[in-house]
This record gives C-alpha cells, sequence and structure tokens, in this order.
C-alpha cells in the first residue's frame, strides 16, 4: 500500500502551460492535476525531464488580464506520461490565483 505524502489536495485540472528547463527549449504541454503545492504536467511522451528546476507557465481559466501565471518549480517525479513538479512558492504574484483556482467551487447549473 503505498502512502500519500501530500499535505495538499490534488484537484483534476487541464489547463494550458509550458514548461521550460531541463536543458530543454519551451514545450507545450497540459496538467493533468493541481494543488496548492505542486503539479503533475502531461508532456505527451516526451523524453522524461531530468530532476531539477523548472519554470511553468500555466494559462489560468479565470485570469483575463493577465492569463499566463509563472511558476517556479522543481522536477521531483518522472514518467514517460509526464513530471511532478513541487513549487516555490517565494512567487506570491502567481500563487494567489493558484489558490483562488484550487479552491472554487464548482458552478452548479442554473435551474429551469
Amino acid at each position: 500500500m503505498s502512502s500519500e505524502r501530500r499535505d495538499a489536495p490534488r484537484i483534476p485540472y487541464s489547463l494550458e502551460a509550458v514548461i521550460n528547463g531541463g536543458g530543454r527549449s519551451l514545450q507545450p504541454c497540459k496538467t493533468r492535476d493541481i494543488s496548492l503545492n505542486g503539479v503533475f504536467v502531461q508532456t505527451h511522451g516526451a523524453k522524461p525531464y531530468p530532476t531539477g528546476p523548472v519554470e511553468l507557465m500555466v494559462k489560468m481559466p479565470s485570469s483575463k488580464a493577465r492569463p499566463m501565471r509563472r511558476f517556479h518549480a522543481q522536477v521531483v517525479h518522472a514518467t514517460n506520461d509526464g513530471v511532478g513538479l513541487l513549487f516555490d512558492h517565494t512567487n506570491s504574484e502567481g500563487y494567489i490565483p493558484l489558490i483562488k483556482l484550487v479552491f472554487a467551487k464548482p458552478k452548479l447549473p442554473e435551474l429551469l
């Protein structure tokens, strides 16, 4: 049985993103799930990223003025499907929209 090491719940959320780092140029990708502490990014079968720092730009759904938010992160897990990233929260500019995204209540359809 595996033990969960995360202290923040992950929510499934597919967002457009771009990852930069690991000795590679910008690579379009999508998030699979996200939490306040990190994200799993699907890299569409690209060679796994090495452990280390990367920069992730995520298109946030509710941010019209600046839809792309930048996060500094560390690759902590790599598979053939993608990478698990741990956010470096020194950049609070991106953290506030992340909090809003993770704790957003889903909109219920209007009753007729």
